[in-house]
């Protein structure tokens, strides 16, 4: 089954169940027309099992999330059942394959109940919050964020006007960018406009054929490491987002994620995040918390995809799924966050940093593909390392 309709017929069964919880309260458990309901939601439920033995739907922010992508929200049904939600203190919902009709009459009745009653857990319906747990990574990292160092590549002539209205761009953006971080460092809310802005102007170039490495910016002094590895890490997201076929909307949903997915550092005490040499293990604790405190600071902020809260929480999870935060419940990062994985990454181990010297590309290349299948998407870092050398 192909993923849309996956979502589509995962959207029906939220409808099915909506609605016979709707019928519920107004009537009565064995009122026929539930009855009806919930025969349609458990034989859509079964045909989705057969294909996906377990299937989990997250409550994030005011969206339902399945594999990664928002149930449609255009029909009421999906903003009824996120209350319902809310309403039973769950943002976890896991059907499994031996899900029996039995269990989810049961399961319709908990939540048309008041408030004061629970609802239970059976063998085929698991509930649960989304719990963010913080791991230790598995290997060494350095401390703070890093910058870039201005390697070029090369461009046609055709694209030179368009190269320097880009570079121009990238170095402009960093007071941009400064000052939609330190917004968010004082709890404010962000200017949407001026991150769109940012986001149209890469998208000019990404069409030309120009290598990415050419636009990215350079570090011009240490206090503007943060800032300059977010751009670096936006240009290399949107031009992978693009080589994938992102167009419109969507590439510029990519690119806005790609700006802020580092938004949480702004949370972390300066001393740390600016500290020369290897972190204690406390303060690599408080370093792993900047994704959760970055995607739960862009929940609140108005105007800004989802996508970035997601990549802000998911941009140091691995593609095997280990990294952190821990999230349970096989949760697997969206693409998106994926492809910064990457960019973060490549843009890391290029830049030239209190305690590192810049590593030389093709050992960072060598470093991408031996991450391959575990820390990386396979697909990802193929195409990827195609981008970086191409003419």
């Amino acid at each position: 089954m192909a993923e849309q309709n996956f979502h589509e017929e995962l959207s029906r069964v939220i409808a099915q169940l909506t609605a016979a919880v709707t019928n519920t309260s107004l009537y009565s458990p064995t009122h026929p027309q539930v009855a009806q309901y919930i025969d349609k939601a458990h034989g859509l439920l079964q045909n989705l099992l057969g294909i996906k033995p377990e299937i989990t739907i997250l409550l994030i922010g005011d969206d339902l999330v399945a594999d990664n992508r928002p149930l449609a929200a255009g029909s009421g049904f999906v903003a009824n059942f996120v209350r319902i939600m809310r309403k039973k203190s769950f943002e976890r919902l896991t059907f499994l394959s031996v899900l029996q009709k039995p269990e989810l009459e049961q399961f319709i009745r908990d939540l048309a109940a008041a408030e004061t009653v629970s609802v239970r857990t059976s063998p085929g319906i698991k509930l649960g919050k989304v719990e963010l747990r913080i791991k230790k990574l598995n290997e060494q990292q350095g401390g703070g964020a890093p910058g870039g160092n201005g390697e070029a590549g090369s461009s046609s002539a055709a694209s030179t006007e368009i190269l320097e209205e880009l570079l121009a761009l990238t170095n402009a953006e960093l007071d941009e960018l400064k000052t939609v971080y330190l917004s968010a460092k004082k709890h404010r809310q962000i200017d949407v406009r001026g991150i769109d802005d940012m986001v149209k102007g890469f998208v000019k170039g990404f069409r030309q054929e120009i290598n990415p490495l050419s636009l990215l910016a350079t570090l011009k002094t240490t206090n503007e490491y943060t800032f300059t590895h977010v751009t670096n890490v936006c240009i290399l997201t949107m031009s992978q987002a693009e080589n994938l076929g992102f167009t419109g909307d969507h590439l510029h949903a990519v690119g806005v994620a790609a700006l802020l997915h580092d938004i949480g550092k702004i949370f972390v005490p300066d001393e740390i995040l600016s500290k020369q040499g290897i972190l204690t293990p406390e303060e690599r604790k408080v370093i792993e918390t900047h994704p959760v405190k970055g995607g739960r600071y862009l929940m609140g902020v108005n105007g800004i995809p989802k996508l970035a809260v997601l990549a802000a929480l998911e941009h140091h999870q691995k593609f095997d799924g280990t990294g952190y935060p821990s999230i349970k419940g096989g949760w697997t990062p969206n693409v998106t966050s994926q492809m910064i994985t990457v960019a973060d990454v490549f843009d890391a181990m290029r830049s030239r940093r209190s305690y590192q010297e810049p590593i030389p590309q093709e050992k960072i290349e060598a470093v991408l593909v031996k991450g391959s299948g575990s820390t990386f998407n396979p697909m990802l870092v193929e195409r990827f390392l195609k981008m970086v050398k191409r003419g």
